[in-house]
């Protein structure tokens, strides 16, 4: 596969669709689209920390949300969601505050310990006219189903159902074929 740009995708997409929307409408379009794929596509990603006695609170890395996070471990124990799980007040817990991109454990660690945190990775992309050369922020041999989904969008604003509906099944199958592929795998 190769590694599609925004602009590649955009020409990609006009010569399947053609169309008089604007640039600014299908980079909004393609912006959705990336979000999109992380909704569906759940790639693993993993995050270390180092724990200091007594200490509660954590900053890590602004890609993550508290409803991608689904285990997070200091040492050998395991730090159950407030916010998800029915946890009782003798087990181990965490909060996460999105905008701080701040973890919070109780009780805090005893002792300086490894951390890890497993998350799924978002796309975290605004697409702009000032950078063409960006790409998406899913895999590259995902890329050509941005050109669908975008060719989808592109014939569903020209009225032309039966070929938005056809780019539509197609780059869906593509995002269902991703999902499998990554279920149940860490990247780094």
């Amino acid at each position: 596969m190769i590694n599609l740009n925004i602009a590649s995708i955009l020409g990609e997409a006009s010569i399947l669709v053609p169309h008089d929307v604007t640039v600014v409408d299908q980079l909004a379009a393609l912006t959705e689209i990336n979000r999109d794929f992380f909704n569906v596509v759940k790639i693993p990603k993993q995050a270390r920390f180092s724990t200091v006695a007594s200490q509660n609170e954590y900053t890590l890395a602004s890609d993550i949300r508290q409803k991608n996070i689904d285990l997070v471990m200091v040492g050998m124990f395991r730090y159950r969601s407030l916010d998800s799980e029915a946890v009782t007040p003798f087990q181990n817990a965490y909060t996460f505050d999105d905008i701080e991109h701040k973890l919070t454990l109780w009780p805090a660690p005893y002792d300086t310990l490894e951390g890890f945190l497993r998350y799924h990775r978002i796309g975290t992309s605004n697409f702009t006219s000032d950078n063409l050369g960006a790409v998406p922020d899913a895999p590259e041999e995902y890329h050509w189903s941005y050109v669908l989904a975008l060719a989808a969008y592109l014939a569903n604003t020209q009225d032309d159902a039966i070929k938005a509906a056809n780019y539509e099944a197609q780059y869906k199958a593509m995002w269902n074929v991703a999902a499998q592929n990554y279920s149940g795998a860490v990247s780094t």
